[in-house]
């Protein structure tokens, strides 16, 4: 190795021809990246474009609607559950204090009145959530999907629901 950086002579030993050749090329790529560096931040941008209009693609691909409808449907499943579960506490926390209601402080018994009042509104909630977003899956499969695939798409995705006979409609 001799003369100035970036410069290497063939010698006799490979280990340091492979190791010259290593520093022209990271010396080269530097150089080459600090005279174009406008072409370089270009690219990253392009690419961050790119992906965002792929995402965007892909949420508006048939099978991509169908999943973001089937992650919120699992979501208000979940959130519906959780509120029958609280319901279901309420009732058993108020059918303990019953039988003592002679012994019981009012106030403790109103608030698990209340309680359970309020859980069962929150179960009406939580069931009318659920409710809108398996008609919004129903939609998405009849909108964005051919007829022939509509009851496959329903029994897979919407196992509970009796087919009517009738199409679904707002």
């Amino acid at each position: 190795m001799g003369g100035t950086m970036g410069q290497c002579y063939p010698s006799s030993a490979p280990a340091v021809d492979s190791l010259c050749a290593g520093v022209i090329f990271s010396v080269m790529d530097i150089e080459l990246l600090l005279q174009n560096w406008g072409l370089a931040v270009a690219v990253v941008l392009l690419l961050g474009v790119a992906m965002f209009v792929i995402a965007a693609l892909v949420r508006r691909a048939p099978w991509g609607q169908l999943r973001q409808a089937l992650v919120e449907c699992k979501a208000r499943r979940n959130e519906h559950k959780v509120a029958l579960s609280a319901a279901s506490k309420a009732e058993k926390r108020l059918a303990g204090l019953l039988p003592r209601a002679d012994t019981v402080k009012p106030r403790r018994l109103q608030e698990a009145k209340d309680r359970l009042e309020d859980a069962r509104a929150l179960a009406k909630i939580a069931d009318d959530q659920l409710m809108i977003a398996r008609n919004h899956v129903r939609r998405v499969i009849l909108e964005e999907y051919p007829p022939r695939k509509h009851e496959q798409l329903r029994r897979k995705y919407l196992p509970d629901d009796q087919p009517d006979g009738k199409p679904f409609s707002f």
